[in-house]
């Protein structure tokens, strides 16, 4: 039997179903939080110059579009570090051998980069930093229904999201900002500051999530919140209950890169650079001599969420449907003249 014709009738499984992309986004993950033993400073090689360190990276950008160069090619990732002006271009391919591309090596080489593979099969010109594979498959394992909800909403058909979350700031300068966008845009946004607590939470929040923003200040002087048994009283300014249309995005230049923060020059100064979009599904407001709710309690778990959200800087903090159903019912449903003495 002719050996051709036994290939040509074999209908083999696909083994390779993973795109490329995916290992860009296990290595997003792996410089911000992600650890079960990987260890972050051998994850950008050495000789690089003594700025080019984990302990230093400041921001990570994926397929950053502005640095698209001459030849039309755009590297993997950017990394920007505190005390160093340029960014450090990174190639990531699953082995060594895939890096062969002539302008992809001369860009890498020549602007200081380095490459990312999960093997090492052959040498190459720029410093490679090589991690075990095992890595990629535990990240998979933790990271698969997320990942999977992440690739169904990119082809449009994500069922309705189940996860909560709660964003609560103190004060009306916050009040302000949001009440500016809302007004100034017809794409809703907002932006949290580049910090690990936030990093964490952001890479889990997914198209058509949940999310209520409450504007609220504590009837106490202290600018952080304790977390204790009790209940606190708090006066509600405001809230937006929205769903998330875009759950991710880094922006660093024009208009909305400068909303929160005023133009600066070097994207590793920025602070507010991680970005969400969402829609208004209802929304409430009042001032601070005029709160809509006054001397609210807030207890048990919710107290712990608002508590969590506030100190982190007014981060996303998710809670349980219980917890989201009991803040909807207390800012939805609570009469408007609640007693209570002015702060």
């Amino acid at each position: 039997m002719n050996s051709k014709t036994i290939r040509s009738q074999k209908k083999s499984l696909n083994r390779n179903p993973f795109n490329e992309k995916l290992l860009h986004r296990f290595y997003l993950e792996a410089l911000y939080f992600y650890s079960a033993g990987l260890q972050k400073k051998k994850l950008i090689p050495d000789g690089l110059g003594d700025e080019i360190k984990t302990s230093k990276l400041k921001l990570v950008v994926p397929e950053d579009s502005s640095k698209t160069n001459q030849s039309g090619y755009r590297q993997d990732c950017s990394l920007y570090f505190e005390g160093y002006k340029p960014y450090i271009p990174v190639e990531i391919k699953w082995k060594s051998s895939d890096f062969k591309a002539k302008h992809q090596v001369e860009y890498i080489k020549n602007n200081n980069g380095f490459l990312v593979v999960l093997y090492k099969d052959v040498e190459v010109e720029v410093p490679c930093v090589e991690i075990e594979p095992v890595y990629f498959q535990e990240w998979m394992a933790r990271r698969i229904f997320t990942l999977t909800g992440d690739s169904l909403a990119s082809k449009g058909i994500s069922a309705e999201s189940s996860n909560k979350w709660l964003v609560a700031l103190r004060g009306e300068p916050a009040l302000y900002n949001f009440q500016r966008m809302r007004d100034s845009t017809k794409q809703y946004f907002w932006a949290f500051a580049n910090k690990s607590f936030v990093t964490r939470q952001i890479f889990n929040l997914q198209k058509n999530d949940k999310l209520i923003f409450l504007f609220f200040k504590s009837r106490k002087d202290s600018m952080a919140l304790k977390k204790d048994i009790g209940n606190r009283n708090i006066d509600i300014l405001g809230w937006a209950e929205v769903q998330i249309t875009d759950p991710y995005y880094i922006c660093l230049e024009g208009e909305q890169a400068d909303f929160f923060e005023t133009q600066i020059s070097n994207v590793s100064d920025r602070q507010w650079v991680h970005f969400i979009d969402f829609n208004i599904l209802d929304e409430e407001f009042g001032t601070t001599n005029k709160p809509i709710l006054l001397n609210t309690v807030i207890e048990g778990s919710l107290n712990d969420s608002v508590v969590k959200s506030t100190n982190n800087g007014g981060v996303l903090t998710p809670i349980p449907q219980s917890v989201y159903d009991t803040l909807s019912g207390t800012i939805k449903t609570t009469p408007r003249e609640v007693s209570g003495d002015e702060s």
